[in-house]
């Protein structure tokens, strides 16, 4: 009985073809790979962001009615003052000022922007409604969070009903 030992040196290993294919191989699918793994990250990114801004609004809805006081949500550079822009993070903080949740920057060099209704601050009344004001045109205020340009991916727009409810949906971002 014959051992790899004993086997001859032809049959051991790989050979220079046989490793020059499998990297060929490797190399094509690295190449489809790749792309796809970006959009995968970058989809990734947005729902997780979506979701971290959803949950400070839920939050602060639901400390507004616990508390039966207003509670606000606002863009916040320093994490204890209702400064800078959403990029910056944000706080949920009560009717005194103290903050109850912090957010961090966006990642990844996401921007959100919001309207004019909203430019830097939500509050929930303890009824758990907004205080959008009801002569706007619009029952409901967006903030529009968007991946890096180029967008290889949709953005999201984070949708805050006069009544309170939030929701979100793809948005084309430029």
């Amino acid at each position: 009985m014959k051992t790899m030992v004993d086997a001859p040196a032809s049959r051991r290993g790989f050979t220079l073809i046989e490793l020059m294919v499998t990297l060929a191989v490797l190399g094509i699918l690295l190449s489809i790979a790749v792309p796809n793994y970006r959009t995968f990250v970058m989809n990734s990114r947005m729902a997780s962001q979506t979701n971290d801004l959803v949950t400070a609004l839920s939050l602060a809805r639901s400390e507004a009615v616990k508390r039966a006081a207003n509670v606000t949500v606002c863009a916040s550079s320093d994490g204890a003052t209702c400064t800078g822009g959403w990029e910056a993070g944000w706080i949920v903080r009560d009717a005194a000022g103290t903050p109850i949740r912090v957010q961090q920057a966006l990642g990844g060099s996401s921007t959100m922007t919001g309207g004019a209704d909203v430019a830097s601050a939500i509050t929930f009344t303890a009824s758990g409604r907004t205080t959008i004001p009801t002569t706007a045109t619009d029952a409901t205020t967006t903030l529009t969070l968007c991946p890096p340009s180029p967008a290889a991916v949709q953005g999201r727009a984070i949708q805050i009903e006069r009544t309170g409810r939030t929701r979100f949906a793809p948005v084309a971002c430029t």
